[in-house]
């Protein structure tokens, strides 16, 4: 009986795809580009990583097989480790304060004052800019010659920011940096969450006002519940972008000063361009992908618990 089932199951399969044809037809460049565009590279570096590839020797002798010293390489160096450490206290960071600019953004979006819509308009800038010539951007504001910050924060009697180095120093230069990461992400954030405000029955809230809850009652009780979802999808979303960050770092801090600033895409990008070390860049990209999949497989957890006791509560 069950072999039978087992030869039907690819007849049946076959059945299906012939009745949907044109569907999978639309569908069959959407799937090629992400095999040709994630799929392939992720297995190419895969490869690279299991292997001796240091360019100099690649263009004479070509790379071989090395098993695990790449990743031994990677799990040894203290760079890493420090890299790693100031990663996540970086992501933490800015995925913490932008959910909660963007959640305070789609509060205030959600209300009816004159000029809400110009204003829904106006926060997308920052996020449609490009990264890098907004990053260049925001050099100039931190420069501490010429920089508008300081001009700004000496004028309000501030003295000691007179030519203050934001970029100079390990935790003015972190700071510094988790701004203009907030200040880009959070636009994504805040209109993900308006639309799920709009979409939460006004009647809830109306029922809730009569029965004497404030806006506090109303957030804690109404709104963060309905919205766990999405908030934790979002959430997911925002560390796994802030975690591979490199170009707002890179050109704001190049990693320094003295290394100091140097998060995990840095290290990367030197491991592979800095000393040319493929196979060292490549072990530490998919030990990057590991440690978000962790992440993000933490997070899901939680969430589904959450979501778990709310339903049997």
């Amino acid at each position: 009986m069950n072999e039978a089932l087992n030869k039907s199951a690819p007849v049946r399969l076959w059945h299906q795809i012939k009745q949907n044809r044109l569907a999978y037809a639309f569908l069959l460049p959407s799937l090629l580009a992400i095999v040709g565009i994630i799929l392939l590279p992720v297995i190419q570096v895969l490869t690279i990583s299991f292997q001796h590839y240091y360019l100099v020797d690649v263009l004479t002798k070509g790379p071989h097989f090395v098993g695990l010293d790449n990743y031994l390489h990677i799990l040894q160096d203290p760079k890493f480790w420090y890299s790693l450490l100031i990663t996540v206290i970086f992501t933490a960071a800015c995925v913490g304060f932008t959910m909660l600019v963007g959640l305070a953004v789609a509060l205030l979006l959600h209300q009816d004052f004159p000029g809400n819509k110009i204003v829904g308009i106006a926060i997308l800038i920052p996020w449609v800019m490009p990264r890098v010539a907004s990053s260049i951007l925001w050099r100039w504001i931190y420069d501490d010659q010429y920089g508008i910050l300081n001009y700004f924060l000496n004028a309000l009697g501030l003295n000691s920011f007179a030519s203050f180095a934001w970029l100079g120093n390990a935790i003015p230069a972190l700071v510094a940096v988790t701004v203009v990461i907030v200040w880009q992400s959070f636009p994504f954030i805040a209109i993900s969450l308006l639309a799920g405000l709009q979409a939460i029955p006004v009647e809830i809230y109306e029922a809730a006002t009569i029965d004497g809850a404030g806006f506090r009652q109303q957030l804690r009780y109404i709104t963060l519940p309905v919205m766990r979802n999405l908030i934790g999808i979002l959430t997911i979303i925002s560390t796994i972008w802030d975690f591979k960050i490199f170009d707002q770092m890179w050109v704001l801090t190049e990693g320094g000063p003295a290394g100091s600033t140097t998060i995990l895409g840095i290290y990367t990008w030197s491991a592979a361009f800095a000393r040319l070390r493929m196979d060292w860049a490549a072990a530490a990209a998919v030990i990057i992908l590991l440690v978000v999949s962790v992440v993000t497989f933490i997070y899901l957890k939680l969430f589904m618990k959450g979501e778990e006791e709310v339903t049997h509560g």
